[in-house]
């Protein structure tokens, strides 16, 4: 992760990677059969990450109120990607699955979206939402998560980290009214 800090994840080399941890650059093809192979590992564990995150978020969220825990999954988002914009980067770079060689990386992307989905179902069995297809819904607040945490991490948003989640929920506030049935 150090090493894509400042930089991008395409710049990244199995050889830089071996140099820093101290081993000869042939020990790395030991644990990853290529760079991408080593990229979709970060990934994964990313998803795991922002996934515990979101979770954590529902806890606090109240059972009952489906715009609420909306905004909390979104708010979550953002401050994760905003906390971690080198794992970001690679999670949210180009597909690193082009191949399908990383079953567990879309088993673990399933999951995100799964939850999202799942609370988007939830609104609209309990009448908070409207019955957009929930694939739709998930695509518009991923779309203006991911909007609003990558113009934050570039600095398009000039946000101060202890006001993004407040700047967030009222960026986010009109849309989750608007799904409302």
């Amino acid at each position: 992760m150090e090493l894509v800090e400042g930089s991008s994840p395409e710049e990244l080399t199995l050889r830089e990677v071996s140099r820093r941890v101290g081993v000869n650059h042939r020990a790395a093809y030991r644990h990853f059969e290529d760079k991408t192979s080593l990229l979709a590992a970060v990934a994964e564990d990313g998803y795991g990450a922002l996934l515990h995150a979101m979770e954590t978020a529902l806890q606090s969220a109240p059972k009952s109120d489906a715009p609420e825990r909306l905004m909390a999954l979104a708010v979550a988002y953002v401050s994760f990607a905003i906390d971690q914009p080198a794992r970001y980067r690679i999670m949210f770079g180009r597909r690193l699955n082009e191949d399908g060689r990383f079953n567990s990386l879309e088993d673990s992307v399933a999951r995100a979206y799964s939850l999202l989905a799942g609370e988007l179902r939830a609104g609209q069995v309990s009448r908070h939402f409207a019955d957009t297809p929930v694939r739709e819904l998930a695509f518009g607040v991923w779309s203006l998560t991911h909007g609003f945490a990558s113009l934050a991490i570039v600095r398009r948003l000039k946000v101060k980290r202890s006001l993004v989640d407040s700047w967030a929920r009222q960026v986010f506030a009109p849309y989750i009214r608007g799904l409302a049935r």
